[in-house]
């Protein structure tokens, strides 16, 4: 039975489940038992209410037996994992989908096997958009988990991940902040044991052999009355030459401090949020950066977190492929040895670095 239903099982939950085998060599013989006490209960009832019950409760607790076991079972390490659709080999350095979760911000890399994610999503989103999006694509542990500021939209998912996938690094936002949930995942960080990487503006580290991140703000000890203007700026290196800049929801004042800095911000990628004042990659910012796609969050509520027509109007006058996600949805870039594209999942559009 598992085996003829295992097809339909990878098909519809991408789910492989090999511990099952080794279930049913106990639940099944437990279920069997289950009916035919059932039947005695039948039986008896008419002529012996009293053992019917007895038999009842002997189902009962027979019944609570085999939930137990079988959530045991799926607790085992390695008893289920999780696969892709099947599909031709990519040759592709490296793969990044920015989902969209609305206001918040999930970025999924994968490269050389190695999965990594910059922030999760709320809580919300993490459940209803990015773990079943990483069980989709086969993903059954993450190698790392940045996390840029103490935003719920941005991390409310972070404790229900750490559970589901135990990220193999962890990397936090040490700037102080004022977020309850921030807070929350550090006394979780500090009952499970879990030692994050505090990184600032400098430091490195590699995602693969292909990929290569640089944390460009803030600097150490860095405050800001608010979390969107402390958030971890990251841009990524994708070799040979590609780069991607993650600007989460940092506004006016860490784009000024980032051209002040003298950084190389030149990026043919730019993934943005909305800063809470509404104003965020300006003119300044944009000449610094000279991107050829930029994929920016946008909702009609708060206002805030809209981008304005204005604005996307100046963004598309300079040239600037804009991929705004309340209408295109989630973005898919695929990074080839020659070329780089970007897909839009609603609308099916394709983007090419060799677009004019």
């Amino acid at each position: 039975a598992w085996l003829g239903s295992l097809p339909l099982i990878l098909w519809y939950f991408h789910l492989v489940t090999p511990i099952s085998l080794f279930a049913n060599l106990i639940v099944v013989p437990i279920a069997f038992f289950i009916l035919a006490i059932a039947l005695l209960s039948i039986l008896t009832a008419p002529l012996l209410p009293w053992l019917s019950i007895v038999f009842n409760n002997a189902n009962w607790s027979l019944a609570r037996l085999v939930l137990a076991l079988v959530h045991w079972f799926a607790q085992l390490s390695a008893g289920h994992y999780y696969v892709e659709h099947p599909h031709w080999p990519e040759k592709a350095r490296a793969k990044i989908a920015v989902l969209d979760t609305g206001a918040g911000a999930a970025v999924h890399v994968r490269t050389q096997g190695a999965d990594w994610l910059f922030d999760c999503g709320s809580e919300r989103d993490y459940e209803r958009v990015l773990r079943p999006y990483l069980h989709a694509t086969g993903v059954n542990r993450i190698h790392g988990l940045l996390l840029s500021h103490g935003d719920s939209l941005h991390i409310g998912g972070a404790e229900l991940l750490l559970e589901d996938f135990l990220p193999q690094v962890l990397i936090d936002n040490s700037a102080a902040d004022r977020s309850v949930v921030h807070r929350r995942l550090h006394q979780i960080f500090g009952s499970r044991h879990i030692k994050p990487i505090n990184l600032n503006s400098g430091a490195r580290f590699d995602l693969s052999p292909e990929v290569t991140a640089k944390i460009l703000f803030p600097p150490r000890e860095f405050a800001a009355a608010t979390a969107d203007d402390e958030t971890l700026v990251v841009q990524l290196l994708i070799s040979p030459a590609v780069r991607i800049l993650l600007m989460s929801d940092s506004g006016y004042e860490t784009e000024n401090a980032l051209r002040a800095s003298g950084i190389d911000l030149h990026s043919e990628i730019l993934i943005k949020g909305q800063h809470h004042s509404g104003k965020s990659s300006s003119d300044a910012f944009l000449d610094a950066v000279r991107p050829r796609l930029i994929i920016a969050t946008s909702r009609d509520f708060p206002e805030y977190e809209r981008v304005t027509d204005e604005w996307a109007a100046s963004v598309r006058a300079r040239g600037i492929k804009l991929f705004r996600q309340d209408e295109t949805g989630a973005v898919e870039l695929h990074f080839g040895d020659r070329e780089w594209k970007a897909r839009a999942y609603i609308t099916g559009e394709i983007f090419r670095s060799s677009s004019r």
